[in-house]
């Protein structure tokens, strides 16, 4: 098994479920290792993302301030584990060098820090790193990009790259069985009620306002933040996060659960306690946030849309055997919420539940054929 090589076949109590999800943030982490599953060997299409959007960021980082002494201080929010951290931070040194380069300036030093929950595998991530050759002073900060992390306008450069869709928490209201925003039958609020769909929009929201205040604190004057992640059109409703065509981890995913539930691996009542802890805001919903912190120049917040995940030719190579896809969508939707799934049901239920998931992934890849293309909402940001 992926992290940390350990094993529990035993199925948990309910006391040990993630029901109550206060324990969101201590078990919440992308697994870890160079395994199938592990973020690791899933994480391309991330990469791939920013590597589309790198001139945007660009754009904004020719806009810094550059401090006068003392190093420029870097911040990548939800770092995770693997290479794409230390891929993103390395960009943003290169830009910022070869921009004091260009203006006859002395190159500073520079100081990164990888920040992500305290459940997240920093060992992993460090060990990946080469200090003999690295061009920055490194650390990590371990912490939820809800709370402060760091000292009043001690952060120049500050970025987040496919986190900030994950809410700090599921909504109460949705878990708890007598409540009438239970949200029974379904793991997500993509094409469920739109009650349900508004409770997690106004979870977003208090989100969202929380991490631009947060940031505020943090961010030196003339600092910037850029900011990127699953997001949805401005005229797409709450209960429409994602299309068919686009959803990596939808009806595949909760057949995958009723078929446990139906061959009495998995009770009812734990399986409708599951709940995935996203939502994908538009713009509109995070430019509210920004202007209600009253602390950020706007460059641009929007929508981008059709955005490739993965090149045609991958893409291509994916597609072409069913079951071959279904393992591959199964590793990829494993590595960032199997450890959710293993706190709510165990390691030996999650393993069949992801079994299942990888078998229905395949038998619809013909009749819902997928795309490479996501929807990001994006925002380049200057601190007042």
């Amino acid at each position: 098994m992926e992290n940390g090589g350990m094993e529990n076949h035993s199925r948990p109590s309910e006391s040990k479920s993630m029901k109550s999800h206060a324990q969101l943030h201590g078990v919440l982490h992308m697994y870890s290792g160079n395994g199938d599953s592990s973020y690791a060997e899933n994480s391309t299409r991330q990469r791939h993302v920013f590597h589309v959007l790198q001139p945007l960021f660009k754009a904004l980082i020719e806009k810094l301030r550059i401090p006068k002494e003392g190093p420029i201080r870097i911040a990548d929010l939800g770092c995770a584990t693997g290479l794409n951290t230390i891929s993103d931070i390395n960009f943003v040194t290169r830009t910022l060098t070869n921009l004091c380069i260009g203006s006859e300036l002395a190159v500073p030093q520079f100081q990164a820090f990888h920040s992500d929950l305290p459940s997240n595998d920093f060992n992993g991530l460090f060990r990946l790193l080469d200090r003999t050759n690295c061009p920055y002073f490194v650390a990590g900060v371990p912490g939820s990009f809800y709370n402060i992390l760091f000292p009043n306008s001690s952060i120049h450069v500050c970025f987040s790259i496919m986190a900030l869709h994950w809410i700090s928490e599921v909504p109460e209201a949705v878990v708890h069985k007598d409540s009438p925003f239970y949200n029974r039958g379904k793991v997500w609020v993509n094409r469920g009620r739109q009650d349900i769909a508004d409770i997690y929009s106004k979870q977003s929201q208090k989100d969202l306002t929380t991490f631009m205040k947060c940031r505020a604190v943090e961010i030196a004057p003339g600092g910037i933040l850029f900011l990127c992640f699953m997001g949805r059109p401005d005229n797409s409703p709450p209960t429409q996060q994602v299309s068919v065509e686009g959803e990596f981890c939808g009806q595949d995913f909760e057949d995958a659960w009723d078929d446990l539930v139906t061959q009495g691996i998995v009770r009812l009542d734990l399986r409708d306690s599951f709940n995935l802890p996203w939502y994908f805001p538009n713009s509109i919903e995070l430019r509210n946030a920004v202007e209600e912190s009253g602390a950020f120049e706007i460059e641009t917040v929007e929508v981008c849309q059709g955005v490739p995940s993965m090149s045609e030719e991958t893409f291509e190579q994916w597609v072409k055997e069913p079951n071959i896809f279904g393992k591959m969508k199964a590793n990829l939707v494993k590595s960032f919420v199997g450890s959710l799934v293993e706190a709510h049901i165990g390691i030996e239920s999650s393993e069949m539940l992801f079994q299942r998931f990888e078998q229905r992934a395949a038998e619809h890849l013909r009749s819902s054929p997928p795309s490479r293309f996501i929807t990001c909402t994006v925002a380049s940001l200057i601190r007042k």
